[in-house]
């Protein structure tokens, strides 16, 4: 009897064995997957965040995939960039695109690429979801909106820079033989440029004087348990 009931149980026991193994597997692919490539602060940048973000830099660019090591550093170097920023806003209380400015988005984003079916087709081309790329709007529209607060809020370009540069590098942009269009027509336009090319600088420095005051480790790619750390 009792050799019986011993091999009455026995079964669901190596069933559970074998289940936990199975498990373990899946979760190790999934580390494996997920694996922190990056460290900003307390903010960690994984290996599937990176892989999205390459995929949806290229579906923006409409280009085939590329995946070299150095594309592969340069994207983790931008997306600490964007944790650093993101961390600042957090730290500011800074409130950031609406519901309604992502669908906005959302929507230009369907007339680009010829409707509803044509971008799902794109996306998953790319191996992307929907909601993938609202996120991914929605931090781009985050960070073009605290750019703006924090660097071009009373940034004023005089008119005088605006016409120096009308007469000079934007004439000289122009086909050949070709007239420029009025000052007026272009003003806008040009005062945008100028003021961006002020930005940039300004942008580059606060990042790099935040990145100085903030722990960031970045984990080589070939080994999960060797890192660079900087501060």
């Amino acid at each position: 009897m009792m050799k019986k009931t011993a091999g009455k149980f026995r079964w669901p026991w190596v069933f559970l064995i074998a289940l936990s193994a199975v498990s373990a597997i899946m979760q190790a692919g999934q580390r494996i997957l997920d694996q922190t490539v990056a460290v900003v602060g307390e903010r960690a940048i994984t290996a599937s965040e990176v892989e999205e973000q390459i995929a949806l830099e290229d579906l923006d660019r409409e280009q085939p995939a590329e995946r070299s090591a150095e594309r592969y550093r340069e994207v983790v170097e931008r997306l600490i960039r964007l944790r650093l920023v993101q961390r600042e806003m957090d730290l500011a209380g800074f409130v950031g695109a609406t519901d309604a400015q992502v669908r906005q988005q959302m929507d230009f984003m369907r007339r680009q690429s010829g409707g509803e079916s044509q971008l799902q087709q794109a996306l998953a081309n790319y191996g992307l979801s929907e909601t993938i790329l609202e996120n991914f709007i929605r931090q781009q529209l985050d960070f073009q909106l605290f750019v703006g607060f924090r660097f071009r809020t009373g940034l004023v370009i005089p008119r005088e820079e605006v016409e120096a540069y009308y007469a000079t590098e934007f004439r000289s942009q122009l086909p050949a033989f070709s007239s420029p269009p009025p000052l007026d027509r272009v003003y806008e336009d040009l005062e945008a440029e100028l003021v961006e090319r002020r930005v940039d600088p300004l942008l580059n420095d606060w990042i790099n004087r935040v990145r100085s005051q903030t722990r960031i480790m970045i984990v080589e790619r070939s080994s999960a348990s060797a890192g660079t750390e900087s501060q």
